[in-house]
């Protein structure tokens, strides 16, 4: 894709209001430019004493114009106010420009990283758990904010061609001929000097490369504790400072061609300065004050292309961040969940939920992770599923609330067969706890309103009861205690908890202990068993685990293996085929 295409769909991403508005300024500004220059044609006369009108015909005519705003042409003082009240107009367009400019620029990226980022949550569970997550936080953090710096250059590049456009026109109405060869021969050079190959190339590597720092500083600061503990820490240092060091080295890169483009445009404007002048005055036989002015333009005119060109590669180098953003945008729309259904269903589990001859395949994998999967869950019951690793628990548990569509088979709540519609619908209505807690470095009551916003102290009582975390209560703030990153503040078991508090908060129809209290020890998981055993009867309730006092309790016992329902029963009726398999 050529950077002007990939400009038009950027700016497809912005306020319309906004972006004629900084058109607007911007061909105001490039105006207010030529006319202050052209100005300088009859105030320079006026000063050598010849009046406004001597000079030249393009002299003449200006003054013309001047006469027409009834200011005396042989008078410097009016004209100087003039050319004065120009400038100060111009500064006020230009500082309007550039603030309305800066305004569209983090509209535009702001646009793109809310997009990306409500795509990411309504794309579909199967294609999330394939995904790096690493790479969506450099997309939305670091990639979208380059695109917004991006747009920013090729913004003040508009501009400068712009203004550049103006001088141009002016130009040509003194000195035609002149101006013209001039002109061609800066287009050449900046032609020449063209690296928009390379210049893409570093950008792409720059992208990539930044996602690999990404990944690597996310599975560092995640396994902090395992570097420590097996004395890692220089392993972690050296792969982040690997892709450090690529990083630094590709932006050194891309700041020395611009330096050297840079060098090499200035040293050629020079060269065509003077070769300029020189044919003003042996061949054109130009008028001082008309000679004076077009220097005064080209001089302002060749920053302007070369401010154009290097702005230009700019945002080539930016290309390649924004074709990413596109296409991770295009890939999780592509994969978005349907809408949920017009109407709130009030999911509740009368009589039983059902699998109906399920199979789950994920892509890239030649087994199928559950294949011909029918399970029945009476209302109210506890039932526990074991299995080895990789058995396909876990994706049995994405199932059930409804996260993980069957590729064949269905799901069945109270006899009523659940669609993409309805299952969407469905996950409010089912409550997850994992052995891996999230808990935000906030408030423990924070974390709770999290599942109940509007719950009050009663609920949140209730709820903490339920869940034997009255441990709260004996911490120094209470309810207003900070529980730190992730909960580490707080003891495995007080996490687990708090996390099963939060999620009865819910009132949900289905609650799904994932390995809740596989890391526990004996007295927080008795604690979290003792809970469970309260909701018997009042909630159905799904346990993945291997405690032994998890597995004599519940109604039914399932035992997963390779996929299949191997056995299914109480759990001194299927014991020796979960020995077996495991």
């Amino acid at each position: 894709m050529s950077a002007w295409r990939a400009l038009r769909r950027l700016l497809g991403w912005a306020p319309r209001g906004r972006l004629l508005g900084v058109f607007v300024l911007m061909s105001l500004a490039g105006a207010s430019e030529g006319i202050g220059v052209l100005l300088l044609v009859p105030l320079l006369g006026a000063l050598q004493g010849g009046g406004a009108t001597s000079g030249g015909a393009m002299a003449h005519a200006v003054g013309e114009i001047v006469g027409m705003l009834g200011l005396p042409s042989d008078a410097p003082l009016p004209l100087l106010a003039l050319f004065c009240a120009l400038v100060l107009l111009r500064n006020g367009i230009h500082y309007a420009r550039e603030h309305a400019a800066a305004r569209l620029q983090q509209d535009v990226a702001e646009r793109l990283r809310e997009a990306s980022f409500a795509a990411l949550l309504e794309a579909q569970w199967r294609w999330l758990v394939a995904q790096r997550s690493s790479d969506h936080a450099s997309l939305m953090l670091t990639e979208v904010e380059r695109v917004g710096v991006g747009l920013g250059h090729a913004l003040l590049m508009l501009a400068s061609l712009a203004t550049a456009i103006i001088y141009l026109f002016a130009a040509i109405a003194l000195a035609g001929t002149l101006a013209l060869a001039t002109v061609v021969a800066g287009a050449l050079l900046l032609l020449l000097l063209g690296r928009r190959r390379r210049v893409l190339w570093l950008g792409s590597a720059l992208t990539q490369t930044r996602q690999r720092l990404h990944a690597g500083m996310h599975d560092s600061l995640a396994g902090l504790r395992l570097a420590k503990i097996l004395g890692a820490e220089a392993r972690y240092r050296a792969v982040v400072n690997r892709d450090a060091t690529a990083v630094r080295d590709l932006q050194a890169r891309f700041a020395s061609g611009l330096a050297l483009s840079k060098a090499l445009l200035h040293s050629a404007a020079a060269l065509l300065l003077a070769a300029y002048v020189l044919l003003g005055l042996q061949v054109w036989h130009l008028p001082l004050a008309e000679l004076l002015i077009l220097v005064v333009m080209f001089a302002r005119l060749l920053p302007l292309l070369t401010m154009a060109q290097q702005q230009h590669q700019y945002w080539v180098h930016t290309v390649p961040a924004f074709l990413e953003v596109e296409r991770q945008l295009a890939q999780a729309r592509e994969w978005s969940e349907p809408a949920l259904p017009p109407r709130a269903i009030d999911w509740q589990v009368q009589t039983q939920i059902a699998l109906r001859d399920v199979q789950v395949r994920y892509a890239g994998r030649e087994a199928s992770a559950l294949q011909e999967i029918s399970l029945v869950l009476p209302a109210r019951t506890t039932t526990a599923i074991v299995g080895a690793s990789g058995a396909g628990k876990s994706t049995l548990a994405d199932v059930l609330c409804g996260l993980l569509g069957p590729d064949r088979g269905a799901l069945e709540i109270d006899g009523v067969t659940l669609d993409a519609h309805a299952r969407r619908s469905w996950r409010h209505a089912v409550a997850y706890v994992s052995q891996d807690t999230f808990l935000f470095n906030d408030s423990i009551r924070n974390n709770l309103l999290l599942a109940a916003p509007h719950a009050d102290a009663a609920t949140l009582q209730l709820a903490l009861e339920q869940a034997s975390a009255q441990f709260v209560h004996a911490l120094p703030q209470g309810w207003e205690t900070v529980i730190g990153d992730r909960g580490m503040r707080l003891s495995g078991g007080e996490r687990q908890r708090l996390a099963l508090a939060r999620a009865l908060l819910q009132r949900p129809a289905l609650l799904i202990l994932d390995e809740a209290t596989s890391a526990l020890d004996h007295d927080n998981e008795a604690r979290i068993r003792a809970a469970i055993e309260r909701l018997h009867g009042d909630l159905t309730v799904v346990v993945i685990g291997h405690r032994l006092a998890m597995l004599e309790r519940a109604d039914q016992v399932v035992v997963l293996e390779e996929g299949r329902v191997r056995a299914q029963g109480r759990w001194h009726e299927v014991a020796a085929a979960w020995t077996g398999a495991a």
